[in-house]
């Protein structure tokens, strides 16, 4: 690949470049074809509730968290601590000063700290209902579940 985006299409069609735009466009929904069947089976039989980069994510934020201290101020609020800085999190608005919760919609690693500060035992399955929903497995299967016909020729 290259850095220019018109020489790297170019490049991925070369072979049906020299033929007719019909033969261009159904190469690109083969392509789009194959692109949403590999991603819809890769998660299939996932065991995670989450896509395994959010997955990710939610590891460290975890271990992070795990380092930090949670003091409850009111009901779902709380002041955390550590590393040298004071984040202020709402488990309840799901915000933190820190602005990871708010703008990627799962837990920051203050979060992390106030969620096992709240609900203690239970702190596992806690995590995905404070996360958005649309990083689920489900989610994702269901955004790539849609088949690509390809258009009959015109007569």
């Amino acid at each position: 690949m290259t850095s220019n985006l018109a020489e790297s299409v170019n490049a991925m069609f070369d072979v049906v470049r020299e033929f007719l735009i019909v033969a261009l466009f159904e190469e690109i929904s083969r392509r789009f074809a194959l692109l949403f069947h590999q991603r819809r089976m890769e998660l299939v039989h996932y065991a995670n509730k989450f896509v395994p980069s959010i997955e990710k994510d939610i590891s460290e934020y975890v271990n992070v968290g795990n380092k930090l201290l949670a003091h409850q101020i009111a009901n779902y609020k709380f002041s955390v601590t550590g590393h040298g800085d004071v984040a202020n999190m709402d488990l309840q608005r799901r915000t933190c000063t820190c602005r990871i919760f708010d703008l990627d919609k799962i837990p920051c690693p203050h979060a992390m700290t106030a969620i096992r500060c709240q609900h203690g035992a239970d702190f596992g399955n806690q995590i995905y209902l404070y996360s958005s929903p649309y990083y689920s497995v489900e989610k994702y299967i269901m955004a790539y579940c849609q088949e690509i016909h390809p258009v009959p020729n015109e007569v």
